[in-house]
């Protein structure tokens, strides 16, 4: 515990400048995404399991202090996502990288996660205040299928992407490790770069529709199975659920290579990612299959 503080300490007090700070917010954003995300595997997964829930679980999602968290989520999100971007680049191409671009691309960030967030913070926050503050009665949301359509589209983009890209992976196309042999590291590294390309749309587009467009307020077991009556919107959840959270709890293995020290401690708590990685997948996996129990 004390190694783990020292490094904790260290790991903020270190003069590293951009570079160290956008390195200690991704890490932040990512964990936090993560957090946010094994919860919301586990609430919707109440529309299978035990659907009598589900409407407990949205309420609070509907608090006030609740969605100002979300808000805040949502710059995590998008910070997390675009300073993504920006290290795949300088992985691979590493000639790219000097200090000066480094400190350009980091601002660049900052200034890309402000212009995205600040109209999603705005729409939300009108939310929270016809929903909780005036409490004026919620406008109904269309329900209709014509965005199934450009939907379809996305989705078997996305999908055909990722299929070209697992097989360029691994065929060795993609390896980036300069003839480093293909470990189970060299893999992993693989899986979080095009994952997190793949994240981009699957991700914001996750956010932009249920979070902000639609907004929580209009969400309940009907909606839920309206969107899953489509086959297109459960395979992009499928998508999003086996992507998304690999690539969160393979980041927290990382974290915890970080952090803890100690050599049993260390394999236990890698056991204990695995299993649970394991367990909240197949549960959120058998919902989407299981569909909304009446």
């Amino acid at each position: 515990m004390a190694t783990l503080l020292t490094t904790l300490q260290e790991s903020i007090r270190y003069r590293g400048g951009t570079g160290h700070w956008a390195f200690q917010f991704h890490r932040l954003a990512g964990l936090g995404t993560l957090l946010f995300l094994l919860i919301h595997i586990l609430d919707t997964s109440t529309v299978f399991f035990f659907p009598n829930l589900y409407e407990h679980a949205i309420n609070l999602y509907r608090s006030p202090m609740f969605l100002l968290g979300e808000i805040a989520l949502i710059a995590g999100v998008i910070f997390h996502g675009l300073n993504g971007l920006k290290i795949i680049v300088f992985d691979i191409k590493p000639e790219l990288w000097n200090i000066a671009r480094e400190r350009t691309w980091t601002w660049s960030v900052y200034a890309g996660t402000f212009v995205l967030w600040l109209p999603a913070g705005l729409i939300m926050g009108n939310s929270i205040y016809v929903n909780s503050i005036c409490r004026c009665p919620a406008a109904a949301i269309d329900t209709g299928g014509g965005s199934q359509v450009w939907v379809n589209v996305v989705i078997l983009t996305v999908l055909a992407a990722a299929t070209i890209m697992a097989l360029y992976i691994l065929l060795g196309g993609l390896s980036g490790s300069g003839g480093v042999g293909k470990t189970f590291d060299t893999r992993m590294w693989q899986f979080m770069r095009w994952s997190g390309v793949l994240l981009i749309p699957l991700a914001y587009g996750h956010v932009l529709i249920k979070d902000i467009l639609d907004g929580v307020h209009h969400i309940d077991l009907d909606y839920v199975a309206f969107y899953w009556s489509f086959v297109s919107w459960r395979i992009f959840d499928a998508a999003l659920l086996g992507l998304a959270f690999a690539h969160g709890m393979n980041g927290l293995r990382h974290v915890a290579d970080d952090y803890i020290h100690d050599a049993g401690q260390l394999k236990a708590l890698k056991w204990l990612i695995l299993i649970a990685w394991i367990v909240i997948t197949t549960i959120g996996a058998i919902a989407l299959v299981g569909g909304v129990r009446a």
